[in-house]
């Protein structure tokens, strides 16, 4: 059985630490271990020893606490938990109606029917053009459809976009750091600092409308990504990633 993956896969290499790091943040799958990470309800499962309303997600996920490298916990959970398993197909002649398998679709299995009594010449290049229209897969890589069903134990949930979910883990952390009374800033600093909405930007030109304009709609931006990030946070422990 083959595996692959529908998200990106995380790439491990030997560049620089700034380069290591960006080609990790490509993957939803990293996103999704960040995620789980904020969850205070799996850290307690942790700290507990798997034990508890999350045991049976531990006992898949295992340790994911604030120190927990994604490196290592990728190579000893990770990769089995997001992996999709094909089924082996054998490339081989059906010689019987028992070999056949109702469960192939268009995009798996090309099934031809060649007269043998037709040229070799003409059939190979009929096979050929056929081939070429039909198979898009790249050298050394694996076709996949993926519109079928996951078979990963833990798809995927939708279509992710690597940047809304910095974002939102991004503002969240800014929260809960004021929160705690470490570097406390209103909704609307945290916004600004992190240049959120362009156009509302503080300026020292503003009017005293202009500016709580502003401030108001820098707060209501960093609410909506908080309650986003807490949303997917939540979702993490009933095995789902991103909820939105």
């Amino acid at each position: 059985m083959g595996l692959v993956f529908r998200g990106v896969h995380p790439l491990f290499t030997s560049a620089s630490q700034e380069k290591a790091k960006e080609n990790l943040e490509r993957s939803p799958y990293f996103w999704w271990f960040e995620y789980l990470k904020r969850n205070e309800d799996y850290r307690n499962c942790c700290l507990n020893g798997g034990n508890g309303p999350l045991a049976d997600l531990y006992k898949d996920w295992g340790v994911v606490l604030n120190d927990t490298s994604f490196k290592a916990w990728w190579r000893e959970r990770g990769f089995y938990l997001f992996s999709e398993r094909r089924k082996s197909i054998q490339l081989q002649e059906l010689e019987s109606q028992s070999q056949w398998d109702p469960t192939w679709t268009a995009q798996e299995v090309m099934v031809v029917a060649v007269p043998l009594d037709l040229p070799k010449r003409y059939i190979q290049g009929f096979l050929a053009r056929l081939l070429k229209s039909r198979h898009k897969g790249k050298r050394g890589r694996q076709a996949r459809d993926d519109k079928a069903p996951s078979t990963a134990r833990y798809p995927l949930n939708r279509v992710t976009v690597i940047s809304a979910l910095r974002i939102q883990l991004s503002v969240y952390d800014a929260v809960i750091a004021s929160k705690r009374g470490e570097n406390v800033r209103t909704l609307a600093k945290i916004g600004a600092d992190m240049a959120l909405v362009k156009s509302a930007m503080p300026s020292p030109r503003d009017r005293p409308k202009e500016a709580a304009d502003k401030r108001a709609v820098m707060a209501a931006t960093v609410s909506r990504y908080f309650r986003q990030a807490k949303q997917n946070i939540d979702a993490t422990t009933r095995g789902i990633f991103p909820l939105i």
